[in-house]
């Protein structure tokens, strides 16, 4: 199924490294996304990727299982990484932002359908960050789980009283 935004997908798959830069200069300046210095142009490719593919991303087609697997294993390796999972979230949030900022500024609304088309980018786009930060966390917290039971051997009962029970989903 075709989004009547296509239009506005593709300015942004257009103009990734623009909104990349930007969004990693404003990673640079925020306090509370200290710990992607160090990984910059690593996670800035990473950022890049999303917006490369946003029509992907967004579309009515894409299950919400394979934006599961891909957030959950990046959630994962930002563990590894040592990127506390507040700044992940705070990353994620940035991004969004710097993207929308461009579709605003870059975009002329002279019509009803145009404005309607602003306001469907608007809701996949909500809709994608929400679940990628949602696997992206989970897969953090099961790695941080996993990493807890190997520093002290310790047993799914006892790390539950942390984590609490069913917390993860195996996916």
């Amino acid at each position: 199924m075709h989004l009547i935004s296509d239009k506005l997908v593709e300015l942004v798959e257009k103009h990734s490294d623009e909104i990349t830069k930007r969004w990693i200069e404003h990673l640079k300046i925020d306090p509370t996304t200290a710990s992607y210095k160090k990984n910059i142009e690593y996670l800035g490719d990473k950022a890049k990727r999303i917006l490369d593919q946003l029509g992907r991303w967004v579309s009515y087609d894409t299950p919400k299982e394979e934006i599961g697997k891909q957030y959950a294993e990046d959630g994962i390796e930002l563990f590894r990484m040592q990127v506390p999972l507040c700044e992940a979230i705070r990353a994620m949030y940035l991004l969004r932002r710097t993207l929308w900022l461009h579709v605003e500024t870059e975009s002329v609304i002279n019509s009803a359908l145009q404005l309607h088309q602003m306001k469907e980018l608007n809701d996949r786009v909500i809709l994608f960050f929400d679940r990628a930060q949602y696997y992206l966390t989970r897969g953090y917290m099961e790695e941080m789980n996993r990493k807890i039971k190997d520093l002290w051997a310790l047993k799914q009962e006892d790390t539950e009283k942390i984590f609490f029970s069913h917390s993860f989903y195996k996916q």
